[in-house]
C-alpha cells in the first residue's frame, strides 16, 4: 500500500507546492488571455472541447469578462470582486471559496456550480441562472439583488422570501420566458471532463519526485491543497494539516490521521472506513456522503461538520464534540460508539434524524 500512496500523491504534491512556492496555481499567459481578448479565449476553449482549466486563486478583480466561456473553470478561491460577468458561462464551474463581491453577474449561467462558501456580497443576479448549484445554502448572498427571473439551485424563480432569508435585496422585472439564457460554448459537449490522472510514478518523475513527495510528507502541510480521488489507503498522516483542503472521492481507507487539521476541509464521498481520526479537528469539515465505517474518531472536534447521509456503522466517537454537527439521513448502527461511550440507539438515531440499522 506505500507504494500505492507514493504513485497517488507524486503529481499532486508536486503541483501543491508548485502553488505555495509561486503563490499561483495558473498559468499567467493563460489569464492574461481571458483578462485581454474575451473571443480568443473562447475560442481557445471552443479549440480544447471546454477542458476544465485551472483558475484557483486568481486575481480577476474589476476584470470585464462579459461573455466569457468558463465552463468548468476551477475558480476556487478566485478574487473577482467587482468584475463584470454578465451572460458568462459558469456552468459546473468550481467556485468554492471565491469572491464575487459587487460583481456583475446578470445573466450569467451557473448552473450546476460548485457556491461552497463563495461570496456574493453585493452582486447583481438579476436574471443569472443558479439551476442545479450545489452547496447554494453555504454561500454569502448578502446584500446581492435577485429577481424574479434569477433561477434558483432548485430550479424555480427568486422571490422576496428566499432573497429577505439570504439578505439579499428583491426587484421585480419583466418576466424573461427563457429558463436558461443562451451561454457562450454552450454548443460544447456536456460531457464531464477527462478525470484527473494520478498515474505518474516514481520513476516517471525521476529524483525531483522523490524530493517533492519526501518534502511533503515530512512536512505534513496539504494546506488546502487538491486531492480529488486521490489514493491514499493505509497512508501515515499523523498530525498532518489538511486545512481547507479538497479530499473530495478520496480514499483514505485505514489511513492513519491521529491529531491531523482536517478544519473545513471539503471531504464529500471520501472513504475513511476504518482510518484513525482520533483527536482529528475536523470543526465544520464537509462530510456528506463520507463512508466512516469503522472509523475512530475517538476524542475528535466535529463542531458544526456536515455529515449527511454519511455512513457511521460502526465509528467510534467517544469523547467526540458533536455540538451542530448535521447528522441528516448519516447511517448509525448498534455498533456506533457514541460521545457519552456508550452504543448508539434508534431513538439517538431519530433525535438527531439519522437512520438506525440493524445488522
Amino acid at each position: 500500500m506505500k507504494q500505492k500512496w507514493h504513485k497517488a500523491t507524486i503529481f499532486t504534491v508536486s503541483a501543491m507546492l508548485a502553488m505555495h512556492q509561486t503563490g499561483l496555481s495558473y498559468d499567467q499567459k493563460t489569464l492574461n488571455l481571458l483578462k485581454q481578448n474575451i473571443a480568443e479565449w473562447n475560442a481557445m476553449r471552443l479549440a480544447t472541447q471546454g477542458r476544465t482549466i485551472d483558475l484557483s486563486g486568481a486575481q480577476l478583480e474589476n476584470a470585464d469578462l462579459s461573455a466569457a466561456c468558463l465552463l468548468k473553470a476551477n475558480l476556487k478561491g478566485a478574487f473577482i470582486k467587482g468584475a463584470r460577468l454578465v451572460n458568462a458561462n459558469l456552468q459546473e464551474a468550481n467556485l468554492r471559496w471565491s469572491v464575487l463581491e459587487q460583481a456583475d453577474l446578470r445573466g450569467a449561467n451557473m448552473a450546476n456550480a460548485n457556491l461552497f462558501e463563495a461570496s456574493f456580497e453585493g452582486a447583481n443576479l438579476k436574471g443569472a441562472t443558479l439551476n442545479g448549484a450545489t452547496l447554494i445554502e453555504e454561500a454569502n448572498f448578502s446584500g446581492a439583488t435577485l429577481s424574479n427571473n434569477t433561477i434558483l439551485s432548485s430550479g424555480k424563480r427568486a422571490d422576496a422570501r428566499w432573497s429577505i432569508l439570504h439578505n439579499a435585496r428583491f426587484v421585480s422585472e419583466p418576466e424573461n420566458t427563457l429558463t436558461t439564457p443562451p451561454s457562450p460554448c454552450s454548443e460544447l459537449s456536456k460531457e464531464s471532463s477527462k478525470p484527473f490522472s494520478f498515474s505518474s510514478s516514481i520513476e516517471e518523475r525521476g529524483e525531483s519526485g522523490k524530493r517533492v513527495l519526501q518534502r511533503a510528507l515530512s512536512e505534513g502541510n496539504f494546506e488546502k491543497a487538491s486531492l480529488e480521488n486521490a489514493d491514499m489507503e493505509g497512508a501515515n498522516l499523523v498530525n498532518a494539516n489538511f486545512y481547507k483542503a479538497t479530499l473530495e472521492g478520496a480514499n483514505l481507507k485505514g489511513a492513519n490521521l491521529h491529531g491531523a487539521n482536517l478544519d473545513r476541509a471539503f471531504l464529500e464521498r471520501a472513504d475513511f472506513s476504518n482510518a484513525n481520526l482520533s483527536k482529528a479537528v475536523l470543526y465544520g469539515a464537509m462530510l456528506a456522503g463520507a463512508n466512516l465505517s469503522g472509523a475512530n474518531l475517538e476524542g475528535a472536534s466535529l463542531f458544526n461538520a456536515n455529515l449527511e447521509g454519511a455512513n457511521l456503522a460502526g465509528t467510534n466517537l467517544k469523547g467526540a464534540n458533536i455540538m451542530d454537527a448535521n447528522f441528516n439521513n448519516a447511517t448509525i448502527s448498534p455498533h456506533t460508539i457514541l460521545p457519552s461511550g456508550e452504543h448508539a440507539t434508534a431513538n439517538w438515531a431519530v433525535m438527531r434524524q439519522a437512520v438506525f440499522i440493524k445488522p
